[in-house]
C-alpha cells in the first residue's frame, strides 16, 4: 500500500482543517513547498495536493502548485475546486501527474470523460467525499442523494477513471481513525484502485487499511502532529 502525504493549501499556507471546516484551521507551514520537500526527503513517492481556497470558491493557489511541481522530484496529484477541462489541462501540462475531480462527477461528467480521453485514465481520478455515507459536493457543503457505491461504479465503467479517492469528511483532521467500512464497500464494488483518506491516526490504522486492500492511504494531520513518521509508516505497510 502506498502512503501518500497530504499538503493542503489555504491562503498560501500549508494547513489542516478539522472535518473540512475552514473555521477549524491550523497552519503547519508558511510555505507549502517546504512541507512537500520535507515529505519527499523522508521518502514520499507521491504528494497529494489540495487547494482548499479553490474547493471553497474563494480563490486559487495555482502558483504554489507550480512551485511544488518544479521543486519536488516525485509525482504530484491535485484536487480542489477542479471544475473545467481547461483547468485540468493547465495543471497536467504544468507537470501535475494526476488531477482529481469531485463535484463534476455528478454535475458535469462530460468534462471528466474529455480529460480521460485527452490525457489517459492514469492521470485522472475522482474523489468521493463522504459524510455519514452521503457524497458531499462544493467544498463539502452540499450533500447529494446519490449512492456512493453506484457513483463509484459509474466512475469506473462510464468515465474510465484510473483511481477513486474517498475521504471520510466527518473524520478528516480528527485523528478518529479511518472508515474501513467505506473502503470495504468500495473495494467490493469496483476494480479500479481505491485510495482512502480521513481520520488516520496511527500505524495500526495503516495496517487495517492495507489488510482490507486499498491501493493507498492519504495521511495528513497524523504526520503533521508527529503521531508517527513517514519512515515508520513505510516500514509497517511493507510488512503487511
Amino acid at each position: 500500500m502506498l502512503v501518500i502525504p497530504a499538503v493542503d493549501i489555504m491562503d498560501g499556507k500549508c494547513v489542516r482543517l478539522v472535518e473540512g471546516d475552514p473555521s477549524r484551521l491550523k497552519v503547519y507551514y508558511e510555505d507549502p513547498v517546504d512541507a512537500a520537500k520535507k515529505w519527499v526527503s523522508e521518502g514520499a513517492e507521491l504528494i497529494h495536493l489540495v487547494d482548499l481556497d479553490a474547493a471553497l470558491g474563494r480563490g486559487e493557489n495555482t502558483n504554489i502548485v507550480r512551485k511544488i511541481v518544479q521543486n519536488v522530484p516525485v509525482k504530484v496529484q491535485f484536487g480542489g475546486g477542479l471544475r473545467t477541462f481547461e483547468k485540468a489541462e493547465e495543471l497536467l501540462k504544468l507537470g501535475v501527474f494526476r488531477v482529481i475531480f469531485g463535484t463534476n462527477l455528478l454535475s458535469d461528467p462530460q468534462t471528466i470523460i474529455k480529460t480521460v480521453k485527452s490525457f489517459g485514465s492514469q492521470r485522472v481520478a475522482v474523489s468521493l467525499d463522504l459524510r455519514n455515507g452521503k457524497i458531499m459536493l462544493k467544498g463539502w457543503k452540499e450533500p447529494s442523494k446519490a449512492n456512493f457505491v453506484e457513483i463509484a461504479r459509474f466512475a469506473e465503467e462510464k468515465l474510465s477513471v484510473g483511481m477513486i479517492i474517498f475521504t471520510a469528511v466527518d473524520r478528516d483532521g480528527t485523528l478518529r481513525g479511518p472508515s474501513i467500512q467505506y473502503a470495504d464497500e468500495l473495494l467490493k464494488a469496483v476494480k479500479v484502485p481505491i485510495v482512502a483518506s480521513g481520520g488516520i491516526s496511527s500505524l495500526q490504522d495503516l495496517v487495517s487499511l492495507s489488510k482490507v486492500g486499498v491501493y493507498g492511504a492519504i495521511v495528513g494531520t497524523a504526520l503533521y502532529e508527529g503521531k508517527f513518521s513517514l519512515k515508520e509508516a513505510f516500514e509497517v505497510v511493507q510488512k503487511c
